[in-house]
This record gives structure tokens, C-alpha cells and sequence, in this order.
């Protein structure tokens, strides 16, 4: 199941401006910071620089006891058996151990438990072995938090417990063990994985308790070990933030120079270079093959691969775990797609449940579990998976969740109808009799049904931050990377661009992956889809896109380039109502086009009025008004522009450029020099299925006072409003900037007056100048429309003839008004009549009751005996010489 469209939170611009500033990054970057919760640039600077904090590990109440134990246990001479799970973290976790205690001269063996023979945990049969085998002192790691029958038994025969795991305990129910877990006391960081916690225990083991300097950090010989760490906490998939991401961090720089030769062998098998090593190539191409050996038969080989010192040893152990992967992912693409089609088969009802349950005889169970992490991604709703043994009458499964459902805590629920489960807020296992799973999906699917809708479902895929073409550069890649290491709770980095063209999309040669190149505003970059090669056929049936990827830095013979690895790709015409051309809007407060037809259009009365005006251009745009700095140059109080203009002149993608600024959830009025001639702008090049705008309006000089005063007077409601409105009209109507946090000039302003007449009608808004090349012919055509009266002059004066007179009616008006396909100036016309005036062609009697406009006969004359044509002349000559330099003008 697709995403139904995307969205991002609200995040004012001046909050990305300020921490873009005090960074140093790019604004890019600040947003998807801010958006993570680093609005503080200290904090951010922090989160971005350093390794961050390891906190004392004698903030455990019970970790001293766990040590002097440990160390009695050394002392006298005990063995030690490290009892772990048969998962990646497990297995981390118990190799960690035991380096740290044979280092420590300990007499210490280990213990993985087969599922296939053992099950989940710690069996009692086990605890019997170990304890008669000579173990003086059990450790467990990564379980055991719920084995109080199993660990009552180890009490009996004299074998001590420390249990460290990080799975949610039953406070009610605790083993009788010493205990590491930070969910039963105060340590500050609540989701370490096994393997953390194991570290925090070698770490107070390899140093003393904290002092009035604060807590020593770990020395040499256990930082060596991170690298383990950094494998076990990635593969369990823990958020990587405060405690974890630093571990990881620096588990991974430890893990490209790691001497260990099992996992020097686990990379050069997967491809991993360990220069260029992160926590996506750990997740994909080591944590798998760790984990492989578990899921099929057993972890002997995964921990031995881990602990051994012998290089030969190490490639057969990791040419092991490699097939043990290439067969567990031929079971799993089997299972995924019989998973599917049983999806696809249930009754509607069951589909559109907020949470599947599926079982059948022929599953594996070691791979059930990550075939249900699969079917999450597809379907963005918990999903457990059972595999039935008709022999023993017994199932057993696994389960994994969606962000806001916590899966322990809906077993908690029903825990009546299993036989035993375990496991934390993203994932599950649990064991039930065959006979009870059709009770146990209906009350599953009723417990989801009541902490999850349908619409929190995945229905809008999050994004990071809108981009722009030209900002998908080597240098933002590189940038972002700095957010890494990427995982739960601070996941890779969704960027979006709107309105992209996805061109030469061709599939890879395996069938399998997608590659085209995406162009957005003027610029295009590489791309690739994996997985993904049916987009194919689906992107040939609409023209553009929004577009959904990471941003990643790519590198082939020796050369680093950026490349977008395509997530999701939503169509921009998506046939919804409330649309022109095609494209969806959202309420528009004008739906008629500008023309005759158009209700609040200027007519009657305000129209002919027009004619007794004795100004040809505002009072705001007169040289009177403000003196100018220098040829090109907009003069304007530095002071009262300081911090809020943004100049992005001739950058591109406009149209993305105010989709961010939607995004960020505040009101958006686009500035151009004709409304009429820019609605396309609006309701065409914005697309708004996506978009988090609210309302929409349009002033332009066509617009009656009316209407104007009516939009002024328009509630802003609780998603942001977009308007759009010429020069002249806000330079006449300043209070309809009001309310607006961005101003943006689409097009360039005609000279320096109009922008500081537009600047100080928004005194707190940022001030936006987006206009390029294109804008600037544009607005020179537009100029020359308005006030270059050479040829509009001539078109009215053709509408008439000597001698004879017109009414000043609506049929005089329409008369005027038509001219091609938009709607002539209101303005434009009334210039035109008095320049016609003043030249004494026509004559306008106005104080009769019936006003008329008479054509007299009167010889050629020359344009330049009009002032009001000589005054518009100057007007336009000196507007054109200021469009020429307006790509490169100083502003400021």
C-alpha cells in the first residue's frame, strides 16, 4: 500500500534561519534539525560535532553489586557462563562479555540457545546443564528479564544470576537476580539495546565509580569492543539518539579499523569498504548474515565468527553465515509473497483492519519475523506472523510495529490467549495453540482497532524538508551526512521536491531497480530506485511529480557523485474537485477567471471613475517619495530589512521555493506585475493535493474595491493562506499584506520605489525575491502593455469613430475593456482616455445625466503634447533600465 500523499510539520522560517546562521549550514539542513528537535543552536551544534555523552554506568543502582560479584567471581577462580540470544544484539552481547572477562582473567563460556529446539529465552533444562557443568555465577545478556521460573530453578542449585536485558520487565515478576535494566530505575537513557547495556556493565567493570570530576571515560581496551556494540545496536533497531547514537557513533569509526578478524571477514563477504562504512551498510550486509545463522539453524557459527582470533577461521565461519543468508532469503522472498497473496485473498473487512494477523503450517520461524517487518513497510499497521507445528498442535510468532502502537503492551492485553510472549514496543515473539490464533486475531485486531485509525495509518508519508533542484549538490549530500549515524528515531533524511520531470527511466539489467534522471527548476540529478522497477510504467502516465528520496553520495570508478535514491513518487494531478486545468486547489476565494464575466471585476460606477483621477502613476511610486542610492539599486533602510530578506534571484524552481514556504505552515502573498497573466502560477504550477494551504486569493488591479476589501477582511484559518497580487494593488491596499509572513516577488519589481512601497507594507515579514530571467521578460512585457501607450493608445482610439458619441454604459465598457485574451487594465484604459483628451481627440462630458464620450475631428498631433504620456514614458523608460540590472542590482 502506497502513501496517499506527503506532509511535514509546521516550522517557522525564522527558526530556520536563525540556526542556519548560527551553524554556518545550509537552511536545508537547519530544517531538518529543527524539525529532529535541535531548535537550540548549541544543542544542534552539539548533536552535529561531538561523539556525545557516555553517562556514569554506576547511575544503575545495582551496578556496584554487579561488579563486585563479577569480581568476586574472577577472584576465586568461579566459572562464568554468559548466557546470550540468538539474534544479532544477543550475540553481540555475549561476545562482549566474554572478551571483557577473559581479559579480566575470568574462567568464562558462553551459551546461544538453538529456537528451533530451546525457544525464546532461557530454558530450564539450559539453566540445569550450565549449573552442572560447575558454573558458579550465570550471566544473561539481552534476556532473562522474564524467566523467574527458570532462574528460581538456577537458585536452587546454587547458581547465581545477573541478568542484563533491556526487553520490558513485569515489575511483578522479576527472576531472583541481580538486575541491569534501565526501565527499573532512573538511568537517564531508557532504550538501550542488550548489547548497550552490556557495555555499560564492562564499563563499570574497566573503571571506578565516578568522582567529584565526574565519571572516567572507558579506556583502550574497551573501546576496542564498540565495534560490537555498534553491530548489536544497529541490528536491533533501537533509536539512535542520546546514549546509542553516540556508541554507535563511535562504534563505527572503531568497526572500519576494527582488528578483529571475524568481522573484518563479515565485511569483505557483504562489500562493505570500511572507509566508507555507516548504519545502513551495517543493517543490509553484516546484521543480516549475524543473524541468518539463528533464523536457520543455530548461532555457534555467528558467535564463534565474532570471538575467533584466526583469519582462516574467520572467511570459512563468514562463507557460512553467507550461504545461511542467500538460503534465508530465498525463504523469506517465498514467504513475503504468500503473505501477500493471503492478504490479497481475505474477505475486505479483514484487509481494511488496523492490524493482520496471518499463520500457516508451511512457515519457517526464524523467518517470520523479518517477513513481518516487510509487510509492515507494505501495509503501515502491526503484523504478527505465525508459523503452526500441526504435530505439536503449537505456533509460534513473531511480530513488529508501527511508530505509535506499542506491541508488548497489546500483549500485555491479551495475554490470556497465549501460552507465553516477549519483547518491547517495536517487536514481539510468542508461542499460542493453534486452536486459539482465530481468537487471537479477532481480539488483536479489536485491541489495534481502538489505539490506531485508519488515517494515522501511513496515509502521508513524512518528509524532512522541501528542496529545490539546484540545492542537490555533492556538498548538501555530504552536509546531511552529518546527521548520521541514521536509524530509529533518527532516520535517513526524506527530502521532496514538487513538480519534478522524471526523464530516461530505464530498469537495471536484474530487473529489479529503477534509474532516470529527476529535473526540478533548470536542474537535473541522477536517481535510483531500488526495488522499484514497475515505477517504470507508472511514471509514463503523468507529466511530473513529487518526488520523495534521500539524498546520498555515490561513488563509481574512483569519481563521488550525488545520487537520489527514490523512496515514493506522488502524482501532482490527482483529479480531486475544486480544481482548474486539472490541477487540485484548496478553497479559493476566486474561482472566476479574470474577464468580462467575472463578478468582482471593476465596472459601473468604479470604473468611469477612473477617468476623473488625476493620476497617472501612485503617489508611491513618485520620485518624490525616495531618493535613489545608485543606478539598479533599491533604497530602502537597511535597518528595516535587516534579517528578513532572501535573496535567491535567478536561483530557480519557484514554484518548489513557495511549496517550502507553505510547508512550513505560514501565509505566503506571491507579488507579480499582472494577477490575470500569473493565475496559472497559482493554480496550475502550485499542485495542492499535497500542500498544506488553506485558502487562496487573487488582488489584482482587475478586482473591485469591493472584493478587495471583502479578501481583506477574509479570516485566516488554521493552514496557511497563499495570495497572489500585483504591484499596484498592494502599493494602493498596503493592509492586505497583513497577516502574511512572506512576501515574494515572482516577478521583479518595475523600480526601487515599488519594492520599498511593497517592503513597508509587511514590516515583519520576510521579504522573498525569486524572479528570474524568465520573470524579467516576462514583467518587461507587462510593463510595456501598461505603460508603453504607443500601441494600446492606438487600439482605443479605434473603437471609435469621428463624430459620433458613446454613453459611458457597461457596453462602452466592455467595448474598452476586450482586447485579446485577457482582460485589458481598468487603469490602462483610463490612461489611455485622458492621454486622448489632453490631445483633444476626444472629449468626456461627465456632468450631465447621461455622460457620453464624444470623438471630435481634429488634425494628426503629436503623443508628446500630452503630459500625462509624457509622464508614463518616463515612467516606463526608467522602469526598463532598472529590469536590466535586476538579476544583479544590489539590493541592500
Amino acid at each position: 500500500m502506497r502513501s496517499r500523499g506527503w506532509y511535514t510539520s509546521p516550522l517557522p522560517y525564522d527558526t530556520v534561519r536563525r540556526l542556519s546562521q548560527a551553524l554556518g549550514t545550509s537552511e536545508i539542513m537547519a530544517t531538518v534539525l529543527a524539525r529532529r528537535g535541535y531548535i537550540d543552536p548549541v544543542e544542534a551544534a552539539r548533536f552535529l560535532d561531538t561523539d556525545g555523552v557516555l553517562h556514569d554506568p554506576f547511575l544503575f543502582p545495582q551496578m556496584q553489586a554487579v561488579c563486585d560479584r563479577i569480581h568476586t567471581a574472577i577472584s576465586r577462580g568461579e566459572k562464568i557462563c554468559i548466557h546470550g540470544d540468538y539474534d544479532v544484539d544477543g550475540v553481540t552481547s555475549t561476545a562482549l562479555m566474554v572478551n571483557v572477562l577473559r581479559e579480566l582473567g575470568a574462567k568464562v563460556n558462553y551459551h546461544l540457545p538453538n529456537r528451533f529446539t530451546e525457544g525464546y529465552g532461557i530454558a530450564t533444562a539450559t539453566v540445569e546443564k550450565i549449573a552442572s557443568h560447575g558454573a558458579g555465577l550465570l550471566i544473561t545478556v539481552d534476556c532473562g528479564i522474564s524467566a523467574r521460573q527458570q532462574l528460581e530453578r538456577a537458585l536452587e542449585l546454587g547458581l547465581e544470576t545477573i541478568v542484563i536485558d533491556h526487553h520490558r520487565p513485569v515489575k511483578e515478576d522479576l527472576p531472583p537476580a541481580t538486575i541491569i535494566s534501565a526501565l527499573l530505575c532512573d538511568y537517564p537513557f531508557k532504550d538501550l539495546a542488550g548489547v548497550g547495556l552490556a557495555f555499560k556493565v564492562a564499563q563499570a567493570l574497566l573503571q571506578k565509580p565516578a568522582n567529584d570530576d565526574g565519571p572516567s571515560q572507558p579506556g583502550r581496551s574497551l573501546l576496542r569492543h564498540l565495534d560490537l556494540v555498534a553491530l548489536g545496536t544497529i541490528a536491533d533497531v533501537v533509536p539512535l539518539v542520546d546514549e546509542n547514537r553516540s556508541l554507535v557513533k563511535r562504534g563505527l569509526v572503531q568497526l572500519a579499523r576494527t582488528g578483529k578478524p571475524g568481522l573484518k571477514a563479515l565485511m569483505k563477504i557483504g562489500q562493505v569498504e570500511p572507509a566508507r562504512i555507516n548504519a545502513g551498510l551495517v543493517a543490509f550486509r553484516m546484521a543480516p548474515r549475524i543473524n541468518a545463522a539463528g533464523r536457520l539453524e543455530d548461532p555457534t557459527s555467528a558467535i564463534e565468527l565474532l570471538l575467533t582470533e584466526d583469519d582462516i577461521e574467520a572467511e570459512e565461519l563468514a562463507g557460512r553465515l553467507d550461504a545461511f543468508n542467500r538460503e534465508r532469503q530465498r525463504i523469506e522472498n517465498q514467504m513475503l509473497a504468500q503473505a501477500r497473496k493471503m492478504i490479497g485473498e481475505w474477505p475486505e473487512e479483514w484487509q481494511e483492519q488496523n492490524s493482520y494477523v496471518l499463520s500457516s503450517a508451511g512457515w519457517h520461524e526464524g523467518v517470520i519475523g523479518i517477513v513481518a517487518s516487510r509487510l509492515v513497510e507494505t501495509y503501515y499497521r502491526p503484523v504478527i506472523m505465525i508459523a503452526e507445528d500441526e504435530e505439536s498442535g503449537l505456533g509460534k510468532g513473531s511480530g513488529r510495529s508501527i511508530r505509535d502502537f506499542d506491541l508488548h503492551g497489546a500483549l500485555t492485553e491479551l495475554s490470556g490467549v497465549m501460552l507465553a510472549f516477549g519483547g518491547h514496543h517495536a517487536a514481539c515473539g510468542l508461542s499460542i495453540e493453534n486452536t486459539r490464533i482465530d481468537e487471537f486475531r479477532e481480539r488483536f485486531a479489536e485491541f489495534a482497532a481502538s489505539r490506531v485509525s485508519v488515517e494515522e495509518q501511513g496515509s502521508a508519508r513524512y518528509v524532512d524538508a522541501l528542496a529545490c533542484g539546484r540545492e542537490l549538490t555533492l556538498d548538501l549530500a555530504r552536509e546531511l551526512s552529518r546527521l548520521e549515524p541514521f536509524g530509529l528515531g533518527n532516520p535517513s533524511v526524506e527530502l521532496l521536491v514538487t513538480g519534478a520531470i522524471i526523464q530516461n527511466s530505464r530498469v537495471t539489467r536484474d530487473g529489479q531497480h529503477l534509474q532516470c534522471q529527476l529535473e526540478s527548476g533548470g536542474a537535473r540529478s541522477k536517481a535510483i530506485a531500488f526495488g522499484q522497477a514497475y515505477l517504470e510504467e507508472t511514471l509514463k502516465k503523468e507529466p511530473d511529480w513529487d518526488v520523495a528520496f534521500h539524498l546520498e553520495q555515490n561513488e563509481f570508478n574512483g569519481s563521488i557523485s550525488p545520487q537520489l535514491q527514490l523512496r515514493e513518487v506522488f502524482p501532482r494531478n490527482n483529479g480531486s474537485a475544486g480544481h482548474e486545468n486539472g490541477s487540485a486547489t484548496p478553497e479559493s476565494l476566486c474561482g472566476a477567471r479574470c474577464d468580462h464575466d467575472c463578478p468582482g471585476r471593476v465596472t459601473g460606477n468604479e470604473f468611469w471613475s477612473l477617468l476623473k483621477e488625476n493620476l497617472s502613476i501612485p503617489v508611491a511610486w513618485s520620485p518624490s517619495t525616495c531618493n535613489s542610492t545608485g543606478e539598479g539599486e533599491i533604497d530602502i533602510a537597511s535597518s528595516s530589512l535587516a534579517g528578513r530578506l532572501v535573496d535567491r534571484r535567478n536561483f530557480g524552481g519557484i514554484a518548489s521555493q513557495v511549496s517550502r514556504l507553505l510547508a512550513g505552515g505560514e501565509n505566503v502573498l506571491l507579488l507579480t506585475a499582472d494577477v490575470a497573466r500569473r493565475r496559472h502560477f497559482v493554480f496550475q504550477d502550485l499542485h495542492y493535493a499535497n500542500s498544506p494551504a488553506g485558502s487562496v486569493f487573487l488582488a489584482g488591479s482587475r478586482c473591485g474595491k469591493r472584493v478587495l476589501a471583502e479578501r481583506r477582511q477574509q479570516p485566516c484559518g488554521p493552514d496557511p493562506n497563499l495570495a497572489l497580487a500585483d504591484f499596484i494593488t498592494i502599493t494602493e491596499f498596503p493592509e492586505l499584506a497583513r497577516g502574511f509572513e512572506h512576501l515574494v516577488f515572482v516577478d521583479p519589481p518595475w523600480n526601487r520605489r515599488i519594492f520599498n512601497a511593497i517592503a513597508s507594507a509587511g514590516p515583519e515579514a520576510f521579504i522573498h525575491l525569486f524572479y528570474c530571467s524568465d520573470e524579467v521578460q516576462f514583467t518587461g512585457k507587462v510593463l510595456e502593455h501598461e505603460y508603453d501607450l504607443r500601441d494600446p493608445l492606438t487600439r482605443v482610439y479605434r473603437h471609435f469613430q469621428v463624430g459620433k458619441t458613446y454613453p459611458l454604459d457597461d457596453t462602452t465598457e466592455r467595448l474598452l475593456l476586450a482586447g485579446g485574451k485577457y482582460l485589458r487594465q481598468p487603469v490602462l484604459i483610463a490612461r489611455c482616455l485622458r492621454v486622448l483628451e489632453e490631445l483633444g481627440l476626444i472629449s468626456i462630458e461627465d456632468g450631465t445625466e447621461s455622460p457620453i464620450l464624444a470623438m471630435l475631428e481634429t488634425e494628426r498631433t503629436e503623443l508628446d503634447r500630452s503630459p500625462t504620456y509624457v509622464e508614463l514614458q518616463a515612467f516606463y523608460k526608467e522602469c526598463l533600465q532598472f529590469l536590466s540590472k535586476s538579476l544583479s542590482a544590489k539590493i541592500i
